[in-house]
């Protein structure tokens, strides 16, 4: 183990004096020994003053002596050069002539005895004054007594900067006096000045960095077991505490996580357990050899689980490394939280102080140095949600990384604030991103089970319908198979939605349930707990729902303002509106406020404090739009954007980070019944246009979140026209993408628009017609049934709906053989699963007999789930087209054997790709074996 903490601050201060006394010594005796080339010797510089030298060692020689020769002068000189210095002093002199290497001591005698206008009066330099010699006196005092341990105990950082601090300013006034007595000009004074402050800095960096080198094996263990026991908690989650009113209904994030689907940079899929190999892989690639920190950005969309995969890498860090899943999170020493909306300090020294505070009181300054010789991933949770202090923090956390090529930052944000953080990043940082896109259709059903389990164990909803038990769970699946595909489903928050609700009130939940309303209802669940718990507790009280309501008001009214001022945590004026209004409703604030607001507790000056905030970003969008609903002058045009702009005064109101809230409101008003629905309608779209609406198709999503209003669909096609027609190329194509969430928006909108191309992508079967839908437009893109496929031929009759496709370049799907003749003979790629043995038997011969027809066809994919098809049912080879793609899914080890049969047969000559289970291509022949 290395010294003490107090051994080194004192080790630190004494060679910090030494180094920097040494500076501004050897200052002096240049500016003293003006005359002096660095190349002679001091000795030989000393016997060689002129007679008028006012050098005390010259001084002191003519004072005694008559008139002499040269030569006896010398001799003279000699000989007092050997009195003033002794031999090993001499030596040191003739092999130093610079006088570079001198220390503190001999320095001084050097100044006293050959420099220029020096008092040679032991008075004067014993003497308090602001003479250069009595500094140069008080420098060998001090350097003396420190040799001799003489000085005050430094005990403490405090006390060590104290003496930093006396040192700092003797030394500046030693450098003043030395100009005025020199008469030096003032740039060089400054230069020297920085010199000196360069110095003191530069050597607590090397010795910091020494002492870091002995602590580093000590410190990692250390810190590593300080910081598991710091983050414990942190590895579970409390997902409905500000659902319920009530908070400790946590769960480990193992408990309810589920795979999650991410894509790199160039829209390939990543596995979410190796997201931290996207580093890894573009370092060595790009930057061999040099090692710059990084930031992985995943970004996503509120409720996409951001949070919550930062929890779980938590987790996975707090484990043993051999119970890991997550790949690469053995190559950090540390880990390191930050949680932007919570964070009440400002600097990386604060938080060390407060996660790892015994380190911080036995290391000191020295913490920060060692933290930077460690491989430090540092998770840093919405940077959409940064406060004003979390912002600084995060700031200065870089700034004090950009030369540490052993940190990592994971940094989570919403799409929106991604380019704003990366302009404030520092420019030698390597940056990785990632997307974090949701949870994928088959696991869908798996997490919303494990919530409602979870929910039934541990949460209760004062109904008396049956929980947990198999039929409720098995109703759960059956509803999961009707609505699991709807796109609000990929976002994990409205999965857990999703679980309340049934596990609340299952009948609420129709087939066609929109996100809108699935906050609506979780907002009428946190109203009704917060009415029985007000009922409970203030059982005399009338008309309680009616001042709830009034709350409710101002709840929407502070959701509005902090919404457009980017926070989502309350201030204090937003606190004393809310507490004055249950106040003055008779309402308990302390029942009212958790039952909208997440709440944390801190302390601030010693004094504990409560601040609330949002417990979501999308809640707070809903809350926003109710406020605007309650301050609609039906009758008033334009009212909505001066609502918006009421509400910032002096700001410019930009509407692209809150489509999602314009969004709600465009269901709300179209639930509703306003005198003048139309013009509002008509106001909204616009504004929803003006967040950043580029491609019609990002139309259809704003439409499938609801049954449209005939006033809605045609502003929506006013703006779509007006785009097509500013344009400038004649040849302009506008590509349409139809999918299963927004298929009935499609069928509603597309027959308002010009002709465009259309792209349907659909992987459920629907009893939707699209034939009227698509008339007028160029269908080239066709892909249904493909990834997931059911047993039967499913895309049978949807080709038949379409038919005669003339212009479709591209079909996906899972068809018949006899349904292959309706494909349009201007194919140019063609892709079908083979759903099992029978299909595999009729299809095969018919799509090679059928080939011929297919002029220009150039790519032909054929996807096989292993584990439904024979090797015997593969009773021909595919026909041969320039491009062929296998894709094989659903193989295990024990299906290798089948599927390597099975690919032999298809492509018996083939060296294009094969695909085991999923979207990764490889050659034939590799898969083969």
């Amino acid at each position: 183990m290395a010294s003490a903490p107090k051994d080194w601050f004192f080790k630190e201060y004494r060679d910090i004096f030494e180094k920097t006394g040494e500076v501004v010594l050897t200052y002096i005796m240049r500016c003293g020994t003006d005359g002096k080339s660095s190349t002679v010797p001091l000795d030989e510089y000393l016997r060689n003053l002129p007679q008028e030298s006012t050098a005390n060692f010259n001084i002191r020689i003519m004072k005694k002596m008559k008139p002499l020769d040269s030569k006896e002068l010398h001799e003279k000189r000699d000989k007092h050069l050997k009195k003033l210095f002794n031999s090993t002093e001499l030596e040191q002199l003739e092999d130093d002539p610079s006088c570079d290497n001198c220390d503190i001591s001999l320095l001084c005698k050097i100044i006293r005895n050959a420099c220029e206008k020096v008092s040679d009066d032991d008075k004067q330099w014993s003497t308090e004054s602001t003479e250069m010699e009595y500094f140069v006196w008080k420098i060998k005092c001090r350097r003396n007594n420190i040799i001799h341990k003489k000085i005050p105990k430094i005990h403490n950082e405090e006390d060590f900067n104290k003496e930093i601090d006396t040192l700092t300013k003797l030394l500046m006034k030693t450098l003043e006096a030395t100009k005025t007595r020199y008469e030096r000009d003032e740039d060089e004074f400054a230069s020297k000045k920085g010199e000196v402050l360069e110095a003191i800095s530069d050597t607590r960096k090397e010795i910091q960095q020494r002492t870091a080198n002995i602590e580093l094996p000590h410190f990692k263990e250390e810190a590593k077991n300080e910081l598991q026991n710091h983050l414990n908690l942190a590895k579970y989650l409390d997902p409905l505490h500000f659902l319920s009113g009530h908070e400790n209904n946590i769960v480990d994030v193992q408990t309810l996580f589920s795979k999650t689907d991410m894509v790199k940079e160039d829209n390939n899929h990543i596995e979410y357990l190796e997201i931290l190999k996207v580093i890894k892989v573009k370092t060595t690639l790009s930057h061999p050899g040099v090692k710059h920190p990084q930031i992985l950005l995943i970004e996503g969309d509120a409720g996409s689980g951001k949070t919550t995969l930062i929890t779980f890498l938590v987790s996975e860090w707090l484990k043993d490394e051999c119970d890991r899943r997550m790949e690469g999170l053995d190559h950090y020493d540390l880990l390191l939280r930050v949680v932007c909306r919570e964070e009440n300090i400002s600097t990386l020294d604060e938080l060390l102080k407060q996660v790892l505070p015994r380190f911080y009181i036995k290391y000191g300054s020295y913490l920060v140095p060692l933290l930077k010789t460690c491989k430090v991933m540092f998770l840093v949770d919405g940077l959409d949600e940064m406060n004003d202090v979390s912002d600084k923090l995060v700031k200065n956390i870089l700034s004090e990384g950009k030369e540490c090529g052993n940190f990592t930052f994971v940094c989570t944000s919403r799409p929106d604030r991604v380019l704003d953080f990366k302009r404030k990043i520092p420019g030698n940082y390597q940056i990785f991103e990632v997307r974090l896109v949701g949870i994928s259709q088959e696991e869908r059903t798996h997490l919303v089970v494990k919530h409602y389990e979870w929910l039934t164990e541990n949460v209760s909803d004062d109904t008396d319908h049956p929980k947990n038990s198999d039929k409720c769970i098995s109703h759960l699946k059956d509803v999961m198979k009707k609505i699991g595909w709807m796109e609000l489903f990929r976002l994990p928050l409205n999965l857990l939605f999703l679980a309340v609700v049934f596990h609340y009130k299952p009948t609420s939940i129709t087939d066609n349930l929109t996100q809108s309303q699935l906050y609506s209802l979780i907002h009428v669940w946190c109203t009704q707990k917060l009415l029985s718990r007000l009922h409970r507790t203030l059982p005399e009280s009338k008309c309680i729902q009616k001042k709830v309501d009034t709350v409710l008001k101002v709840v929407y009214e502070v959701a509005l303002k902090g919404l457009l001022e980017n926070r989502i945590y309350l201030t204090g004026n937003d606190e004393d509106l809310l507490s004055s209004c249950c106040t003055s409703q008779g309402l308990p604030r302390n029942e009212v406020m958790p039952a909208f607001y997440s709440m944390r507790r801190k302390v601030v000056y010693m004094v504990p404090k409560e601040e609330y905030f949002f417990p979501h970003k999308g809640f707070q969008d809903f809350f926003a739009a109710q406020h605007i609903i309650e301050q609609l002058d039906a009758n008033k045009e334009g009212d909505i954007r001066c609502i918006l702009q009421n509400n910032m005064p002096g700001h410019e109101t930009r509407f692209e980070p809150h489509r999602n809230m314009l969004c709600h409101l465009l269901w709300l008003v179209n639930q509703g019944s306003l005198a003048n629905k139309a013009m509002v309608l008509q106001e909204i779209i616009d504004l929803i246009k003006e967040s950043g609406i580029n491609y019609s198709s990002e139309w259809l999503s704003v439409l499938a979140d609801m049954v449209p209003h005939h006033a809605t669909l045609q502003r929506i096609a006013f703006h779509i026209k007006d785009r097509f027609d500013n344009k400038n190329s004649p040849n302009y194509k506008e590509v349409i993408k139809i999918t299963d969430s927004t298929v009935h928006a499609a069928v509603s909108l597309l027959p308002l628009i010009p002709p465009c191309t259309v792209m349907i992508t659909l992987e459920r079967s629907s009893d939707v017609n699209l034939r009227d839908a698509i008339a007028r437009h160029k269908l080239v893109h066709l892909w249904h049934d493909f990834v997931h496929p059911t047993t039967g031929a499913t895309s049978n009759s949807l080709l038949h709906q379409l038919k005669p496709m003339n212009n479709l370049e591209n079909f996906k799907g899972n068809l018949d053989a006899e349904h292959l003749a309706l494909l349009p003979k201007c194919l140019k790629e063609l892709s079908l699963v083979i759903a099992g043995n029978d299909h595999s038997r009729n299809l095969l011969p018919t799509l090679s007999e059928v080939r011929q027809s297919f002029t220009k066809l150039s790519i032909l994919r054929i996807h096989v789930p292993v584990k439904r098809v024979t090797p015997e049912a593969i009773t021909h080879p595919l026909p041969d087209v320039p491009k062929v793609h296998l894709i094989l899914s659903g193989v295990g080890e024990l299906e290798v054997k089948v599927a390597c049969s099975i690919a032999e047969t298809l492509c018996p000559r083939k060296k294009e790709s094969v695909s085991s289970a999923g979207c990764q291509t490889r050659p034939a022949q590799s898969a083969a074996r």
